[in-house]
This record gives C-alpha cells, sequence and structure tokens, in this order.
C-alpha cells in the first residue's frame, strides 16, 4: 500500500512503528490531530491508525483512497462507523489487550473497598496509628472478599478473567446474560433489574 498516517501517537508511549511503516511507501505520523485538521491529513491515506481523534463522515467522504481505518484501543465509538460502512472502508480495533491490567485493577478496586484501604491510610497520615492504645486501630469495618457474591454483566475475556480470579478469592461469581441467550456451564440464575438474565 502507498500511504498510512497515524494521527495520535501522543497517546501512547514506547510504540515500534518500524515493523508498520516498513508496510507503505509513505507512513505519516502525527503527534495530535485537531478535527480541523483531520479531513487534510487523512485526504489521499489508503490507512488511517488513529486512538482517540475522532473521524466523522464528512473527513471520511473526503478520503477517497481510504480502505482501513486501524483503532489502536479496544473502541471504535471515535469513527462513523455508518458512514465507513456506507463508504466500504474497513474499521478494526485492537482486542484482547490489557486484559491483565483490567482484571488486576478490577480487584485493587474491590480490595482497596473492601479493607477500606484509602480511610486507613488517611487515618494513618492524620496521625491515628500514633494515638491507637493497641498495636493497631479498628476505626473502619474490614470485610473479606470470601463467601461474596460477584455478579458480572458480559462474560467475554474480561468477565472470564475476573470470574477466574474471584473463584480464587473464594466468591461466588453469577454471570448476567440477556434472556435467550445461551447459559454459561456451571453458573446459577440471576435475577436483575426486574428482568430476567440467565447465569
Amino acid at each position: 500500500m502507498k500511504k498510512a498516517v497515524f494521527l495520535d501517537l501522543e497517546s501512547l508511549e514506547d510504540l515500534d512503528l518500524s515493523v508498520l511503516s516498513a508496510l507503505f511507501e509513505d507512513f505519516e505520523t502525527h503527534m495530535a490531530t485537531a478535527s480541523e485538521q483531520v479531513a487534510a491529513r487523512i485526504a489521499d491515506a489508503e490507512v488511517v491508525l488513529v486512538n482517540k481523534v475522532r473521524l466523522g463522515a464528512a473527513a471520511l467522504e473526503q478520503a477517497t483512497a481510504l480502505k482501513l481505518i486501524a483503532v489502536v484501543a479496544t473502541g471504535t465509538n471515535n469513527v462513523d462507523l455508518e458512514a465507513a460502512r456506507r463508504l466500504g472502508i474497513q474499521v478494526s480495533n485492537c482486542r484482547a489487550y490489557g486484559n491483565d491490567s483490567v482484571i488486576q485493577h478490577v480487584f485493587a478496586l474491590m480490595l482497596a473497598l473492601h479493607t477500606r484501604l484509602i480511610d486507613y491510610d488517611r487515618a494513618v497520615r492524620a496521625g491515628r496509628w500514633q494515638q491507637a492504645t493497641q498495636f493497631c486501630f479498628l476505626d473502619y469495618p474490614i470485610t473479606e472478599l470470601a463467601g461474596k457474591t460477584l455478579g458480572i454483566v458480559g462474560y467475554g475475556n474480561l468477565g472470564q478473567g475476573v470470574a477466574r480470579i474471584a473463584e480464587a478469592f473464594d466468591m461466588k461469581v453469577v454471570v448476567a446474560q440477556r434472556p435467550g441467550g445461551a447459559p454459561q456451564a456451571g453458573r446459577t440464575p440471576w435475577m436483575s433489574c426486574c428482568r430476567r438474565w440467565t447465569c
């Protein structure tokens, strides 16, 4: 292919683009692209790589050579998908990247909430530890994840990863699905929002 344009490298760090750039005669990169610059920058490109820059119908209609938009993120909400479909432009995104980080973050938040981590951090900084009459102070009740029920809406890579870790914490996992969806093996029914969900 002749030309590719990367519109917003600024949001990504330490990216080695050498293999990608070797695929094109002209590989143009921009650290950032303002909305009023989009149409001109993609006008003669066959491939556009984008992270967060919005690609609307007007700009896509002017990019007559454009064949592929590669979103270097999981979402595609910054691309006018209807216009792309109408114009025969393929749109792809990154799937299943950062799964481990997201799953880890879910449990970091759950553990912080259940151990009252932020409350205790503030209390220690305010001198409560030094004022305690015993080795520790118990100003905030701590609860354990073991035995709790975790409801998961959506059972893709992330949902399954969260379920796997939750079970390691000895939590009961229920997975919600839309009515008529295929039941998940080993899961029990879950009723939610006055609608029937199967698990």
